[in-house]
């Protein structure tokens, strides 16, 4: 019968999703789960919502759906009990391949979710655990935030830290699934909160371990709450079940009662027998302690049956403990004997087997361990093999450029070359016309010798003398003509090597004049700043002076009480106003800074505002060296701007000013832990100036800041490769 209701409803699901064109698998009911037939339905609605998207045509929507199909049934399978939960581990497998083959990350890193709960849960495999989720991990940071299952991994993370008993590191991932939970916008409003929920009861666990019983309390509370606004029963149970054990655990056994009594509640509601029998072994102990031996009696023999009769060693473990206890305290030696003799037996039982899993709970801390070298040598070496890729790299730019140069400079020398050539051809070109046209000559004077031979012969001779004349003196100018060729060609090349040499100076000047144009500014700058620091204590310093001596003047004795208060008020306010002068007149030009350089100027500065500001400030200068006049100046105006942002607007109680060395970089980092901005807003013009003195130097900064988390400024400064020998100073290019 019940077959053939579940095949009327697949029919009626299949009906529906061909009427509307669309194949739409229903949110599974988590509080349904020990429903047999519910659960038998979820499962044929899967079947068939396969079969009828394998039929579909190749798209990315039909792709999808059969995916979904395949994460569905993991899904139900995963809420059964027994062999059928190796089913979840299948589907997942398969998931995981088929989204690959379709190049759906979301849909591979779910399926390994899948698998990774089955081998942590079911198998005990942590270290294979671990494997899943550090692959499941490099997936999620190709997918975007609001959409990235990472909150999911961060979670399973913290159970494997918590077994490997680091505490700290798992509930900073649990802090941080929290986090990453609050930004998913994938999952509905229900899994979130039901999810945030598992999370802050992890927490509470851990704090609860640590001692921190009023954080651990407040955890459980909240977990509890989240539960009940979600409207999920199984939940709500298992968080009463908690508070329970808490309340136990802190020897309060009557609001644990409380507690055990809404969750049985909701067991019986769900017809879920065994949290039935774990609630009422946990009664009985509580009946116990309240000294009702006969509730605790009633509640522990109802568990103990339930408990035999499935198999339940830990709760038959409770059961007949609490029986020992109860009959004991009622006056019942014998029955108390029989629980003892049984408790005993379960108890070697169990520790056996606790023995056993502490042994196996110690290898595969072992291997986790071997896991997390293995990644972080992986990690290493593929950053080793990027480095050396960028390495690479610019080894080949430089090459290139060599290379580009060169063609450069063949491509001159051939066009050199092919002048030339032209030269040689068009002086070729002209000898052979000479040599035409003296030819011509001499055929028309061999035709005037035979014609005039035997008329004139002292004339054909004479004629014969002229042209030997002209034939050499042709001969000496085309000689000539090739001198001057080459000549010409040597002058080319003369003045090619010096319009060479002049550029060259030239550029040196240019290099030479953008130096003194650099120095003439920060002269400039250094005597603007001494003038206004001299401005300052002279005129202002001066005037405020006279406003002190003048109050001073004054005789409180015969003012009124509110008077006298607001007499002593200006003295102090005057005071103070002086100490500002002073401070600000000294910072605008140290003599440090320009006599022994940023490291001493910065000490000093540290120095001074410590002594009087809410904010404690740290200074790390070791891997700071000696640079030029303008990049001190610069980063020392920087340092100033920032530290006075700190203190006006930052509401942080520590900042720090570091320096670090990165290969040919040097970076200034200035950081606080104050109230945090957003970097997009950065468009003050505190920010323009520093951003012009970064441009002044060649450098770039970074700002990383976000609200609550305070706010880390990154000067990135490029260096001479002579700064590891002490004598750093700044590339000017």
């Amino acid at each position: 019968m019940r077959s053939f209701w579940i095949g009327i409803i697949a029919f009626g699901w299949c009906f529906t999703c061909l009427g509307q064109g669309i194949l739409t698998l229903p949110e599974l009911n988590f509080d349904r789960r020990g429903d047999e037939a519910y659960m038998d339905s979820l499962l044929s609605l899967g079947r068939v919502h396969q079969q009828l998207s394998k039929r579909l045509p190749r798209t990315l929507r039909n792709d999808t759906l059969r995916l979904e199909g395949l994460r569905f049934m993991s899904l139900v399978f995963k809420q059964m009990r027994g062999t059928q939960r190796d089913s979840s581990f299948l589907y997942a497998k398969v998931l995981e391949e088929r989204a690959l083959t379709y190049h759906n990350i979301l849909y591979a890193v779910r399926g390994m979710m899948l698998q990774e709960h089955y081998v942590r849960t079911v198998k005990g495999d942590y270290p294979k655990a671990l494997q899943i989720n550090q692959r499941a991990s490099e997936l999620c940071a190709k997918l975007p935030p609001e959409s990235s299952p990472r909150w999911q991994v961060q979670m399973n993370m913290g159970d494997i830290y918590l077994l490997l008993k680091e505490y700290n590191n798992a509930l900073t991932n649990y802090q941080l699934s929290l986090k990453l939970l609050g930004n998913n916008t994938s999952l509905t409003a229900k899994n979130r909160k039901l999810l945030t929920s598992q999370a802050i009861t992890q927490m509470g666990e851990v704090y609860e371990i640590q001692e921190q019983y009023e954080l651990a309390r407040k955890q459980y509370e909240t977990s509890r709450q989240m539960a009940v606004e979600a409207h999920s029963q199984i939940n709500i149970g298992y968080a009463n079940e908690r508070l329970g054990d808490f309340s136990v655990s802190r020897r309060e056994p009557q609001q644990a009662i409380t507690y055990f009594e809404n969750a049985l509640a909701v067991w019986t509601q769900l017809h879920d027998k065994l949290g039935q029998a774990s609630v009422w072994a946990r009664l009985a102990e509580c009946y116990t302690l309240t000294n009702q031996p006969t509730l605790a009696i009633d509640f522990g023999e109802k568990a103990l049956v339930v408990a035999r009769e499935a198999g339940y060693r830990r709760i038959r473990q409770m059961a007949t403990l609490a029986l020992y206890r109860a009959y004991r305290l009622a006056n019942q030696p014998v029955q108390a004997l029989a629980m003892y003799e049984d408790y005993s037996t379960l108890r070697d039982s169990i520790n056996t087997l606790k023995r056993l899993e502490e042994l196996s709970a110690v290898q595969k801390k072992y291997d986790i361990n071997q896991v997390r070298t293995k990644a972080d040598k992986d990690r290493l070496i593929q950053q080793q093999q990027l480095i050396n890729v960028r390495r690479q790299a610019e080894v080949d730019r430089l090459k290139a450029e060599a290379e580009h140069e060169q063609l450069a400079g063949e491509a001159r020398m051939s066009q050199l070359q092919q002048r030339i050539e032209t030269e040689r051809l068009r002086a070729d070109s002209q000898r052979s016309q000479l040599e035409h046209q003296v030819n011509i000559d001499k055929l028309n004077h061999d035709i005037e010798q035979e014609h005039l031979m035997r008329v004139i012969l002292v004339g054909g001779l004479a004629m014969l003398l002229v042209f030997l004349a002209v034939y050499y003196r042709k001969n000496r100018l085309i000689d000539r003509q090739k001198r001057e060729i080459e000549v010409l060609n040597q002058g080319l090349e003369d003045k090619v090597l010096a319009r060479t040499i002049e550029l060259k100076l030239a550029n040196d000047q240019l290099r030479a004049k953008n130096r003194e144009i650099e120095e003439a500014l920060l002269r400039g700058q250094t005597l603007e700043r001494k003038r206004m620091a001299a401005d300052l204590h002279d005129s202002l310093g001066g005037l405020l002076s006279a406003i002190k001596m003048s109050l001073s003047a004054l005789n409180p004795t015969h003012m009124a009480d509110r008077e006298q208060q607001i007499y002593h008020n200006l003295l102090n306010m005057t005071k103070e106003a002086f100490a500002e002068i002073r401070y600000l007149s000294h910072n605008l030009q140290p003599d440090e800074l320009e006599k022994q350089g940023l490291s001493e100027a910065l000490t000093r500065l540290v120095t001074k505002l410590n002594l009087s500001q809410k904010t404690t400030f740290h200074l790390d200068i070791a891997a700071l060296p000696r640079l030029g006049k303008t990049a001190e100046f610069n980063l020392y105006s920087i340092c100033i701007e920032l530290c006075s942002n700190i203190i006006r607007h930052s509401e942080a109680t520590e900042a720090d000013i570091l320096f670090r060395r990165f290969n040919n970089e040097l970076n200034m980092i200035v950081k606080d832990n104050g109230c945090g901005m957003n970097p997009a807003d950065a468009t003050g013009m505190g920010l323009r100036n520093i951003q012009a003195r970064m441009d002044l130097i060649k450098g770039r900064y970074e700002v990383h800041s976000g609200a609550g988390e305070g706010t880390t400024f990154i000067f990135i400064l490029p260096v001479s490769s002579n700064l590891a020998t002490g004598d750093g100073m700044l590339h000017n290019s």
